[in-house]
């Protein structure tokens, strides 16, 4: 329908009218946005003859005719005037059909069909909104309104086109744009990617100059937190800001709110220390180059690793605003099983699973264009090797990730190691009389064995507490001589019970140290030399040296300075009491002795 009244006011109302289309207009509005706050005395009787000479114009009547495609109606009701209009009847109406089918399609990682819907929707606007219109107050709005709309779309679009790597064709439409629109920041950040990616690295820097200069200039202010990182990111030549490989990036919709994926944050006790190192190690300032934080927690089974670090993503929320995410590998000692943590992590970033690349190095590029420019933490359980890390690292020093090894890692992506011990006899005693407030565990000496049984170690002495409350018939002296029972070769232990750990941490190791480590558990005494083990084995010495230094990497063997003199090697192994006994049960009791 195409009805244009000649006089200034008929079109206004028509405008309001049209602009609110199929919901009722009171005659206050009206009035408002003809007269604004002066309306005459006949302003009642006016807008009636206003509103009799809109009905006398072709395609508007009195009355509903449904049968009739194409036409209106303009209705008196009881609370004012309805303009009913068939569907996408109006330009605007069909620009926000084709701008929400553009927006969802962009959402569901379709960047093609995305940029094509939102290009025809931008097709529909032939002009500024309204431009034939003297508008009032009220129309003035909404010509605001759908002036912005248009260029939420405008810039949907450059994004599609973006990532479909356009970045050449979109630099003179950009620039007219930004010219244009001198303050609004958006639209010089993607210019100032597309003149990064087309190579041309002082041109983005002489964007981020002139609309420094005219935000202090105009408004006082200095450029938003985004422009400016981009600014620093382009300064550094980071190449995560490069189109990877020309393809399109799968894209989808940004959470309302910054990513937690996080398990609830775990108690932890004795640990204060090392929380504050291993956040001046995430958070230091300085790091070479633009390298994020990268931070290995480790230490013997049940010592509490992976507490420690869900612990301190908690800790740190302020510090990375944008998200904190956890995954776990689960997995051998390769990448194989990164594939699955990352697209965990892609999904929590808002990314349609089942739309993300198939190959690793794929999704670690969309998770490193995800990050780049946020502040994310991202936590990693039980990471076999260094190699599983490098897929998960986020873009830039903003960024920091803390990794869970069930061993002692090395590689060039780690900034900083935190090993964890044994918490010391107070707080152990603390976490086993919390579970008894209300009974007698004993006298100090079975504490002090069962606490020399668990080896001071978290993990172990909860879920003895966690025994002895469901068992509050039972003194530490039982609980100790029940865990010391001889049963033979006991794993997997299950959850929930003090040696579960162990036998978690004994599922990686290769079956040869597995078994190597079983039989050194038979063994009596405390320390064994190389020597011995080798007898014991039936290997030669310097295999089974290397043998047992690979499960003290595992932390299921310490290391002693050799004592005994019939030992040609610099060291000897010690069992910790919990290995041994989660391994042969029965060859405790020697420590009650």
């Amino acid at each position: 329908m195409n009805v244009t009244p000649t006089a200034p006011k008929v079109r206004q109302v028509l405008a309001l009218l049209a602009l609110r289309a199929n919901t009722t207009v009171p005659p206050h509005l009206l009035m408002e946005e003809l007269w604004e706050e002066h309306p005459p005395s006949s302003a009642a009787t006016t807008l009636q003859t206003y509103i009799y000479q809109l009905r006398k114009l072709p395609g508007l009547c009195s009355q509903r005719q449904d049968d009739t495609a194409g036409t209106g109606a303009l209705l008196t009701t009881p609370g004012g005037y309805r303009l009913l209009l068939p569907s996408e009847s109006l330009d605007a109406q069909r620009f926000g059909a084709l701008a929400t089918l553009g927006r969802q399609a962009m959402e569901r990682g379709e960047v093609a069909e995305a940029a094509d819907l939102l290009k025809r929707a931008l097709a529909v606007w032939r002009g500024p909104a309204l431009d034939d219109l003297s508008p009032g107050p009220v129309i003035g709005i909404d010509v605001l309104r759908l002036q912005e709309q248009r260029y939420e779309a405008l810039e949907g679009r450059i994004d599609a086109d973006l990532q479909m790597g356009r970045h050449h064709q979109l630099i003179s439409e950009l620039t007219a744009l930004t010219a244009d629109n001198p303050t609004r920041e958006s639209l010089h950040t993607k210019l100032m990617l597309c003149l990064y990616r087309a190579g041309r690295r002082s041109d983005a820097l002489d964007v981020f100059q002139r609309i420094r200069e005219t935000l202090v200039r105009e408004l006082g202010l200095e450029p938003c937190s985004a422009l400016q990182r981009l600014h620093q990111r382009v300064l550094a030549g980071d190449a995560a800001l490069d189109l990877p490989g020309g393809r399109i990036l799968v894209s989808g919709g940004s959470p309302s709110t910054p990513p937690v994926t996080m398990p609830p944050a775990p108690r932890l006790i004795g640990r204060e220390a090392e929380l504050r190192c291993a956040e001046r190690l995430l958070c230091q300032s300085g790091r070479a180059g633009n390298t994020p934080g990268c931070v290995a927690v480790a230490g013997p089974p049940g010592v509490g690793a992976t507490a420690f670090a869900v612990h301190l993503a908690h800790r740190l929320g302020d510090a990375f605003p944008d998200g904190r995410l956890y995954t776990s590998l689960n997995g051998p000692d390769d990448v194989s099983c990164v594939h699955a943590a990352l697209a965990d992590l892609l999904e929590a970033a808002g990314l349609e699973r089942a739309k993300l690349p198939f190959r690793v190095d794929d999704q670690a590029r969309l998770f490193k264009e995800w990050t780049a420019g946020r502040k994310v933490l991202v936590v990693v359980d039980n990471v076999a090797a260094a190699a599983q890390i490098t897929p998960l690292l986020p873009a830039d020093s903003g960024s920091a990730l803390v990794v869970v090894g069930h061993r002692r890692l090395h590689g060039n992506q780690l900034t900083g190691r935190v090993h964890l011990r044994p918490i010391d006899r107070r707080h152990s005693l603390e976490l086993l009389r919390a579970a008894r407030a209300e009974h007698p565990l004993g006298d100090e000496a079975e504490f002090d064995v069962l606490l020399d049984l668990l080896g001071d170690l978290p993990g172990p002495l909860t879920d003895a507490a966690g025994l002895l409350m469901r068992r509050p018939h039972w003194s530490a002296k039982q609980l100790a001589d029940w865990l010391c029972r001889d049963r033979g070769p006991v794993m997997p232990w299950p959850h929930a019970y003090p040696f579960h750990p162990v036998s978690r941490r004994c599922e990686q190791l290769l079956p040869e140290l597995r078994d190597a480590l079983a039989v050194i558990a038979g063994e009596p005494g405390e320390s064994l030399t190389v020597e011995h083990a080798a007898m014991v084995l039936d290997r030669n010495a310097d295999d089974t040296e290397e043998l047992l230094e690979e499960l003290t990497e595992f932390f299921l063997l310490e290391v002693e300075v050799a004592t005994d003199a019939s030992s040609t090697r610099p060291f000897q192994y010690r069992l910790p009491p919990l290995v041994r006994a989660a391994l042969r049960p029965g060859l405790v009791r020697t420590l009650a002795a």
